[in-house]
C-alpha cells in the first residue's frame, strides 16, 4: 500500500497543479496493485476530499451557470450509461482500451503543451459529445475529466476557475459513483480502511499541488502529466 500511497500522492499533487489526470494515472499505475474493481472503491472517496477542498476554498471562482446549464446535465447523462457498464471494467478488453485512451489523451496534450494550438474552439455538437463521452469515460472508470476538458477548451477559462468548476463537477459525479459501489457491493469495511491508510496521501499531494498552482507556471507540469500518462497507458496496454 505504500507504493499506491506514493502513486495517488504524486497524481493528486499533478491534479492539483493542472486541475484534471489524478485519476487517469492511479488507476493506470494502481491497478498494477490492486484491480481495478478494488482501488476505484477505496480511491474515489479520498479523491472526493480533494474535490470538496478546492471547491469550498475556491467557491467564488466556481461558474454554476455553466454547469448548471450545459456540463451537468450531459456528463450526468453519459454517467448514467457508464454506470450501468462498470461491471466490466476488469474486462482485459476494456482494459486494453482504456490504456489506448490514456496514450492518445497523452499525446494529445503533450501536442497542446509544445505546440499550442491557434484556434481551440469544438462545435457546440463535438463539444457535447466529448461531455457525453466523458460522462461515460468516469462512470466506468472514474477518469472521464480529460475528455470533459477538452470539451471546455474553446471556452479558455482562467485555470483557478476551472479547476474550482471542475471540482464541484467532479464532486458530484462521484457521490453518484459511491452509491453505485455500494449497489455492487463492492464498497465495505475493506475498502473503507484502504481509503483511511490513502487520505494521508491525498492530503499531502494535495497541499504541495496547491502551493505550486498559486506560484509557477503550470507548463512544466502539464509536460510531466502528459509524459507520465503516455508511459502508464502503454504499460497498461502491453500488460
Amino acid at each position: 500500500m505504500l507504493t499506491l500511497a506514493a502513486i495517488v500522492s504524486l497524481a493528486i499533487a499533478l491534479e492539483s497543479i493542472v486541475g484534471f489526470g489524478a485519476t487517469v494515472l492511479v488507476l493506470s499505475l494502481g491497478t498494477w496493485i490492486l484491480p481495478v474493481q478494488a482501488l476505484l472503491p477505496a480511491y474515489v472517496p479520498v479523491n472526493m476530499v480533494l474535490s470538496a477542498s478546492i471547491a469550498w476554498r475556491d467557491r467564488a471562482a466556481v461558474d454554476g451557470a455553466l454547469l448548471r446549464r450545459r456540463v451537468l446535465p450531459l456528463a450526468a447523462a453519459g454517467l448514467v450509461v457508464g454506470l450501468a457498464l462498470y461491471r466490466y471494467a476488469a474486462r482485459p478488453e476494456l482494459q486494453r482500451a482504456f490504456g489506448v485512451m490514456v496514450v492518445v489523451i497523452g499525446l494529445g496534450e503533450l501536442r497542446k503543451v509544445l505546440w499550442p494550438p491557434q484556434n481551440l474552439h469544438l462545435s457546440r455538437a463535438r463539444s457535447n459529445v466529448f461531455m457525453f463521452a466523458g460522462g461515460v469515460v468516469h462512470g466506468v472508470f472514474g477518469t472521464g475529466g480529460v475528455l470533459i476538458v477538452a470539451a471546455l477548451a474553446g471556452d479558455r477559462m482562467e485555470k483557478t476557475r476551472l479547476r474550482a468548476t471542475l471540482a464541484v463537477l467532479w464532486l458530484l459525479l462521484n457521490i453518484a459513483m459511491l452509491g453505485n459501489f455500494v449497489a455492487h457491493g463492492a464498497m465495505g469495511a475493506t475498502s473503507l480502511r484502504r481509503s483511511a491508510m490513502l487520505l494521508p496521501a491525498v492530503l499531502l499531494g494535495g497541499w504541495i499541488g496547491d502551493q505550486v498552482h498559486r506560484r509557477v507556471a503550470d507548463r512544466p507540469f502539464r509536460v510531466a502529466m502528459a509524459l507520465v500518462m503516455m508511459a502508464a497507458g502503454a504499460a497498461t496496454v502491453l500488460r
